[in-house]
């Protein structure tokens, strides 16, 4: 079961598609990257299997960040990716159910420069049967 690859996958491309405000969405950012921009962040599973259903419970972390001089900004991108996600499911690419946002967070980052945005989603995955 590779479902995080593929969930991490959809989600950036979701968020490519339906966030226009991001300049980008990276596994990990560069020093090239420019504001304001997302990255995919922590994951994790726990196992959701039943009888005759192998599933994961995934919860992933998208963060997204910006100058420190534009936290409403940064407010209302989180908005805009929380609404992306928030009850959409690609399941041509996973057996998966809809995405649920559960937090959202923004905060002064302690490098001083930019501001970080904390958009968590977690989403049940099943194993596909191929």
């Amino acid at each position: 079961m590779r479902a995080g690859r593929i969930l991490r996958q959809v989600v950036r491309a979701r968020m490519l598609d339906q966030v226009p405000g991001l300049t980008g969405v990276y596994d990990r950012a560069t020093e090239s990257a420019v504001y304001p921009y997302a990255t995919l962040g922590v994951s994790y599973w726990t196992d959701g299997s039943v009888e005759c259903i192998e599933a994961r419970e995934v919860t992933l972390q998208i963060d997204v960040w910006h100058s420190q001089s534009s936290k409403g900004l940064l407010e209302d991108l989180t908005d805009d990716v929380a609404a992306a996600l928030n009850g959409w499911a690609d399941t041509d690419a996973l057996t998966m159910h809809p995405l649920r946002v559960t937090l959202v967070r923004v905060m002064d980052d302690p490098d001083g420069v930019s501001v970080h945005g904390v958009v968590q989603v977690e989403a049940m995955v099943e194993a596909d049967s191929a």
